[in-house]
């Protein structure tokens, strides 16, 4: 039973996840509100030091007047102004670190005292080893923009948020099979293959989510479906670079985005087609219109998004929806699992 499995090892795992859930969106408001670049040096142990006096606060403020953001967009930004995408940046620094000593303080007393249960040591090593390594793409994709750029690289963004989605994934699998056990669901058994897809599907959709934030292609319209009266964009294809347009062409970026979620809309229509047109249990049909009810508001979020020219807390809800769509395909997914 549930209760009954209540120990250290699961209330760290949902603290764990619900941290790594918490930096996601974190992360999230510090690129929508162009804060990412306030500071200009990573300093992993000192780093932690938020400045205080007036003094420090202008030597930071000096560093960020030597980059090409400051240089070329904010260049009549004041003091205060800066302080509080400094406070961001930060924030999302410190959290981070926070985030390392959840993971590293609980684990080194449950190792000692062995509290990890058997089958799990593979996956917590492999959580620690990737937030180690997430912690080092922050700063690489940070530094892609100090210097010829105003932004940091929507493939560096790209790969910051895989890594998160892939700790967040681990963390939550490891919790279901922790609370679960065996447990599966007949009627997603035969669906097994089809739920894959759809978790594979919203996975690429997140992470393509990343380039359309990273080059701010969803401020190219702010109409939907059509683009501007017509089918679509004006300059979707450069030339014969179809490589580039799919990772740089602005027009392309937001209209691949789009078709892709109606693609996925499909594919989600076709599982509720077979699983209500069979004599499914109660559950399953709770789980999967809980499922669609997830998906049309992230749709919803997104076309609103779109008509009010992306307001950072529709961004913010899209983001936060969008995790809770990815850990729910994850859900569907493991009971979909036959027994080992």
């Amino acid at each position: 039973m549930l209760f009954g499995k209540i120990n250290i090892f699961l209330i760290w795992l949902i603290i764990l996840g619900l941290s790594v859930v918490s930096i996601i969106l974190i992360g999230g408001y510090t690129r929508i509100s162009d804060s990412g670049l306030s500071i200009t040096e990573w300093l992993p142990v000192t780093g932690i030091l938020y400045p205080i006096s007036e003094t420090s606060w202008i030597i930071e403020f000096n560093k960020y007047k030597t980059i090409d953001e400051f240089i070329l967009i904010n260049s009549s930004m004041t003091l205060a102004e800066f302080k509080v995408i400094y406070f961001w940046e930060w924030f999302h620094r410190a959290f981070a670190r926070l985030i390392g000593l959840i993971y590293l303080a609980p684990l080194i007393y449950m190792i000692i005292s062995k509290k990890i249960p058997e089958g799990y040591y593979f996956n917590v090593l492999l959580i620690g080893l990737l937030l180690a390594v997430q912690a080092i793409v922050g700063w690489y994709m940070v530094k892609s923009g100090l210097t010829d750029r105003v932004d940091v690289s929507q493939y560096r963004l790209s790969l910051h948020l895989t890594i998160a989605l892939i700790i967040l994934g681990l963390i939550f699998h490891s919790l279901l099979k922790f609370v679960l056990g065996h447990r599966v669901n007949e009627d997603l058994i035969i669906q097994n293959k089809l739920i894959l897809t759809i978790f594979i599907l919203i996975f690429l959709q997140i992470l393509y989510g990343a380039f359309v934030s990273g080059t701010d292609s969803g401020l190219l319209y702010n109409t939907w479906p059509l683009y501007d009266g017509n089918l679509v964009p004006g300059d979707l294809i450069i030339q014969t670079r179809y490589l580039y347009s799919f990772f740089e062409n602005k027009e392309f970026i937001l209209f691949f985005h789009r078709t892709f979620a109606f693609i996925l809309l499909s594919v989600i229509i076709f599982l509720n087609f077979i699983i209500f047109n069979k004599n499914s249990k109660y559950e399953t049909l709770i789980l999967i219109v809980s499922f669609d009810i997830v998906f049309l508001i992230q749709g919803g979020i997104g076309i609103l998004m779109t008509f009010l020219n992306i307001p950072w807390y529709l961004a913010l809800a899209h983001q936060g929806n969008s995790i809770i769509l990815f850990l729910l395909s994850i859900y569907m997914f493991v009971l979909s699992r036959k027994s080992s």
